[in-house]
């Protein structure tokens, strides 16, 4: 019964005009999808192991499966395989990744990992963040970073270059997510003290976080707004601003001095497509100056599909004059020629 009122509150809710239509986009970019694995929601470029290749983030999330799989996909050869992991602790009965990111410090490369539902036993609040030492294609297991205070509903992580992690919790329960209800935070993790704490609240489904050593923008999902947030040595932050007005938002990442940023135009659509894979959902892509004087004019469309090429995408970057954007419930990645852009891109400090 709960489940159907759910249901039915969500469809009235989602069904009241909740929608945007598409921005004006170049529908003749060349495209073309390549096969990973369930919900390939969250990558990031790793250019440390000989060629550069990206580390993707799987899991099937319509029927939540029990085990996902981490995979690497060689941007030159276009190969693909899943990574071995190994060293993992005993009584993680479950995994199920989510949100990562990369890092390199003294010469070795680390891979953050928000992991869901640790011990199979279907409770929300037990979450954490894995670490693992890349060497070729294995993830060898350094530590389970886990606060059920401070780690209750993670979706997103940022790493900076001193190990310092940034992470969102995105919502409570589905009522927070259907009245917008400004429950969610970001949390901050200093490795120094081996301690969380909250940085920022009051915040309607905070989805996508980008630190760097000066600013951390937060996606702030169901209130469409893109903010920014000056970063204190100590990790705090100050007073957020927006800088963005732009519906659905999802993940962010580092293009230059610029930011790329997905967002789900159609509540309704992405929720039906939740549901079956076969109804498609809008992907939007755009690109921020978030230090213009008025970023939220100049933001421009870096990619617009209605569904059919790539439904509800979530991450998007560029890398060699290529558009990677991925998604959250399909099993694809869309590459596309990135023919707008010419900013050279460094590689993914988050999400």
């Amino acid at each position: 019964m709960k489940k159907i009122l759910l249901w039915l509150v969500s469809f009235l809710l989602l069904s009241c005009g909740i929608r945007q239509p598409l921005p004006e986009y170049d529908k003749q970019r060349n495209c073309y999808p390549i096969e990973i694995a369930a919900g390939p929601e969250d990558f990031v470029l790793d250019r440390w192991h000989t060629q550069p290749r990206l580390i993707i983030s799987s899991h099937e999330r319509r029927e939540p499966a029990r085990y996902g799989d981490i995979y690497s996909y060689d941007i030159t050869t276009g190969y693909s395989e899943k990574m071995k992991r190994t060293g993992e602790p005993s009584d993680l009965a479950a995994f199920q990744p989510h949100g990562m990111d990369i890092r390199q410090a003294d010469g070795e490369t680390f891979l953050y990992v928000i992991l869901h539902d640790l011990y199979y036993r279907s409770v929300r609040d037990e979450n954490g963040i894995a670490v693992y030492r890349i060497s070729g294609n294995e993830l060898i297991f350094q530590e389970l970073l886990v606060d059920m205070v401070y780690l209750w509903s993670p979706n997103d992580i940022s790493v900076l270059e001193n190990g310092e992690i940034y992470a969102t919790n995105d919502y409570r329960s589905e009522f927070d997510v259907y009245f917008r209800k400004k429950t969610s935070e970001v949390v901050h993790y200093s490795p120094e003290e081996k301690s969380w704490s909250v940085v920022v609240s009051d915040l309607s489904f905070a989805n996508g976080v980008l630190a760097l050593p000066d600013r951390v923008y937060v996606a702030a999902t169901r209130s469409d707004k893109l903010m920014a947030y000056p970063r204190n040595q100590d990790g705090k932050l100050g007073t957020g601003r927006q800088i963005a007005q732009i519906k659905g938002l999802d993940n962010i990442m580092p293009y230059g001095e610029k930011i790329i940023v997905t967002a789900h135009f159609d509540d309704l659509a992405f929720f039906r497509h939740h549901k079956d894979k076969d109804v498609p959902a809008p992907s939007v892509v755009f690109l921020i100056h978030p230090d213009d004087l008025h970023p939220d004019e100049s933001k421009a469309v870096v990619y617009a599909d209605e569904g059919r090429q790539i439904s509800a995408a979530s991450t998007a970057f560029v890398f060699q004059d290529k558009l990677y954007v991925s998604q959250v419930f399909g099993t694809k990645i869309l590459v596309c020629d990135a023919i707008d852009l010419s900013v050279s891109h460094e590689s993914k400090t988050t999400p």
